[in-house]
Formats: C-alpha cells, sequence, structure tokens
C-alpha cells in the first residue's frame, strides 16, 4: 500500500536506519564527553594569594623601561656612611652636575639643588635620602614635573659618594 509515495515497508527500513544512527551518534557523543572530562584532584595544601606590595616608584620605573634589576634594586634600602658636604660640592662639580643643575634654586637643565633636600622628602612616600640617591643612580625613576629625562645614570659612584653627594644637597637646603 502506499501513502503519499512511500510503502509501509520503506517507512519501517527507514525508521530502523534512523534510530541505529541516532543511537551511533548518541553513543560517540558520549564517548567524546565521557573521555575529554577532567576530574578535579585536591592539592595536597591550600593555595593563598598574599601579594607584596611593590616598592614606591614601581611603576614609573617600569614605565620608564627600567630593568628587572632596577626594580628589585627599588625594594632594597641603601644604607649610605656618613657624607661629607665639601666633598659632594667637588663631585658636583667635577662629575658635571654643576652644567645641569645650579646650587641655587635656579633651572639650568634640570632644577636647582636649594631647597631640592626638602622638596625630595615631599616628592613621594621614600625618605629624602632615599629620593635622592634613586635620582642619582636611577634618574628615570622619578621625573620632576615640567622636566624631560635627560640625566644619565650615576650608578657607578661609590655608597661614599653618594653620601657626600646627598650630604652636600642636604646642606645646601
Amino acid at each position: 500500500m502506499r501513502i503519499a509515495g512511500y510503502s509501509f515497508k520503506r517507512v519501517k527500513i527507514g525508521r530502523n536506519r534512523l534510530a541505529v544512527a541516532s543511537l551511533t551518534f548518541l553513543l560517540l557523543i558520549s564517548v567524546l564527553l565521557i573521555g575529554c572530562t577532567e576530574l578535579a584532584k585536591p592539592t595536597a595544601t591550600a593555595v593563598v594569594f598574599d601579594p607584596t606590595p611593590a616598592p614606591p616608584g614601581t611603576r614609573e620605573l617600569v614605565l620608564a623601561g627600567g630593568s628587572a634589576a632596577d626594580i628589585a634594586a627599588l625594594a632594597q634600602p641603601v644604607e649610605l656612611p656618613e657624607g661629607n658636604a665639601s666633598n659632594g660640592e667637588q663631585l658636583h662639580t667635577t662629575l658635571g652636575c654643576a652644567a645641569c643643575h645650579s646650587i641655587a634654586d635656579d633651572v639650568i637643565v634640570g632644577p636647582g639643588w636649594k631647597g631640592l633636600y626638602t622638596r625630595a622628602g615631599e616628592r613621594t612616600e621614600m625618605e629624602a635620602e632615599e629620593y635622592l640617591i634613586q635620582s642619582i643612580t636611577k634618574p628615570s625613576a622619578f621625573i620632576a614635573e615640567g622636566f624631560t629625562n635627560v640625566m644619565p645614570a650615576f650608578d657607578y659612584l661609590s655608597d661614599q659618594e653618594l653620601a657626600d653627594l646627598v650630604a652636600f644637597v642636604q646642606a645646601n637646603n
């Protein structure tokens, strides 16, 4: 008997093929889903997220292109020996600081050193001495507003020379 162009025999065979195809498809999907599932394994110890805050000046140093060693040095406070202001004044001349920094408050290329020690202590959360050391050894770490970074890094100075320069800046407050 034919209904709408199909015989009952063909419909029966078609249903069996459809059922077999559906079961095969479901079986394949089940195998894929079961095979791709991962079971969570508990860790032996709990993971604790306890970030350490970055030292002041890190963001500015990173933006200025500082290296990982420069950033690590920010976290280490520098302990200097006692400085000698008259030796610092000589260094101001011999190192060429006088070409860009006056000992008065007028600007040549960089800021004048008169009152710099006080301004340095107010500029960041760092102590004035620490700020000056960073400004001398890594001048790109802190750039005063209105100035560009043209100062070379005096990172080769000894601790005594740094202490002498800081003492001179402090004496010239």
